[in-house]
């Protein structure tokens, strides 16, 4: 027999189409990273309450100078930029003008940071670079209090078969920021598996995820020629109507549900346990 768990509710899942017009409109490599951050706040902007008009405090894991300067421009109340490396020359400049930004040392798979202690959880493209993506992607729901966000690879047949014929990539080499310098598989993810992630974590307890998918490459969409630009974007998006392919490029936005679990504990042997 089904049972409903405690504090159950529905769980809200919905796929949506990146515009076109959006993808026209890149001209530049700063339009193409612009957009993504413009596009993936506007989408936590609108999941928060109306009576609650502040962004809260953010937390960026993975990140770099793209992220100090973005974020920077908006009203956020706290800004921490988290990475596995000293942070460089453009994150500091943006820390000495702007007392809500800093900068620490963390592993995204082990975040020494409170659970619930972030408003939002912003990740763009540094889970799939982990050993563990989803001990990334949970630290992000744990440290998360109204939302988690990030843009990432995503699971196509069409993205299948680019692999295959080398025109896509599967393994990133020479990656410094990684851990211990280590190559990184190019974890893409795919709405099924995160469903799952999500109610093993969250149970029927309400949680929304939001993904918004499209075609997109800084190659060819910034690419300084604009009709290569163009065909990329118009190849891109009649690419998306194919079942099966709707997009290599997901921003995923996650409202927590109602039931969320205990925090990890190592568990304590008991009198009488086999040593």
């Amino acid at each position: 027999m089904n049972e409903t768990p405690a504090g159950g509710g529905v769980n809200r899942v919905r796929v949506r189409r990146r515009r076109l017009r959006d993808l026209l409109r890149i001209d530049s490599h700063a339009d193409f990273h612009d957009y993504l951050f413009r596009h993936a706040l506007e989408r936590y902007h609108a999941s928060l309450p109306q009576a609650d008009p502040g962004l809260g405090e953010i937390l960026a894991i993975g990140a770099n100078h793209r992220e100090a300067r973005a974020l920077a421009k908006l009203p956020f109340a706290r800004i921490l930029l988290t990475g596995i490396t000293d942070p460089d020359d453009a994150i500091r400049d943006v820390a000495r003008s702007d007392p809500r930004v800093s900068y620490r040392i963390e592993n995204s798979e082990s975040l020494s940071l409170d659970s619930r202690s972030f408003d939002l959880v912003l990740c763009k493209e540094s889970l799939h670079h982990l050993a563990r993506p989803a001990l990334g992607l949970y630290e992000m729901l744990r440290v998360c209090r109204r939302a988690a966000l990030w843009i990432e690879p995503y699971d196509t047949l069409a993205g299948r078969l680019f692999e295959a014929i080398g025109l896509a990539t599967v393994y990133e080499t020479q990656q410094a920021g990684n851990l211990g310098g280590r190559d990184n598989f190019v974890h893409r993810f795919a709405r099924r598996p995160l469903e799952l992630l999500l109610n093993s974590y969250y149970l029927e307890s309400d949680y929304a995820l939001e993904i918004h998918l499209g075609w997109m490459s800084s190659r060819f969409n910034a690419h300084p020629a604009k009709p290569v630009r163009r065909a990329a974007a118009l190849a891109g998006w009649a690419l998306g109507f194919v079942p099966g392919s709707r997009g290599n490029y997901m921003t995923a936005l996650i409202v927590p549900g109602r039931d969320l679990p205990p925090d990890p504990i190592v568990a304590e042997a008991k009198p009488g346990d086999e040593p």
